[in-house]
């Protein structure tokens, strides 16, 4: 996927599992909109074309449309690219913006606390498309907009979220294990070095206790 191999190498993670983009409904306003003015620059032509004689209008309004038709398929990129990455620390929010220009949100999983989605108005009903919420501690919210089968989109991103939170858990565990066996391994060699203490003690009590000097026997 085109989408998918532009944010890879514009975003910072090992693995993108999912791609979350606009509904296809959004397109229909951008494509409406410009064939709206294109139609009314078409007509600007013919009506001057009766008018004024002027040897370089055909090339003055092919270049005026050629202008039009690169800004519309960079508008339709930048709509395009937009998305929600799904990956293994959290969520991109990638945002397209311009011809090289982007930002982007970073969401890890431990941040997120819900994810929602709403219809707006009627238009929304018509098209099936909806608003995703996703909101982060301290009631902090991001909106991705006009996108398809929330609940499908949702339940992808809660699914991520549950085995992030289960796998760090799993890590947590080993860790927990890890330092108890530490913990027993440093009790077991305190006790081996006291019993040597112990013993050694023992050995210098009894030898000056058996040692004979030599000089009770002159007396």
């Amino acid at each position: 996927m085109i989408r998918k191999s532009i944010i890879k190498r514009n975003i910072n993670a090992s693995k993108i599992h999912h791609v979350i983009g606009h509904n296809g409904s959004v397109f229909f306003k951008l494509v409406f909109k410009y064939i709206l003015i294109l139609a009314i620059l078409i007509l600007i032509f013919l009506w001057l074309n009766n008018y004024v004689q002027w040897e370089y209008m055909s090339l003055t309004f092919a270049a005026v449309g050629l202008i039009l038709f690169v800004k519309f398929c960079i508008d339709f990129l930048n709509i395009y690219l937009d998305a929600l990455v799904l990956t293994e620390s959290g969520i991109v929010l990638y945002l397209r913006e311009w011809l090289l220009e982007y930002k982007t949100e970073i969401f890890d999983w431990e941040r997120i606390e819900t994810i929602s989605h709403n219809q707006k108005w009627f238009w929304d009903k018509l098209f099936l498309r909806w608003d995703i919420m996703i909101r982060l501690e301290h009631g902090i919210e991001f909106p991705f907009e006009d996108i398809t089968y929330p609940k499908k989109q949702a339940a992808k991103i809660s699914q991520l979220k549950d085995r992030f939170v289960l796998d760090q858990s799993d890590v947590l565990s080993d860790n927990d294990w890890n330092s108890k066996k530490f913990d027993v391994l440093v009790e077991a060699l305190w006790e081996v070095v006291k019993d040597y203490i112990d013993k050694w003690e023992k050995k210098e009590d009894d030898f000056d206790g058996d040692f004979d000097y030599g000089w009770e026997n002159d007396y």
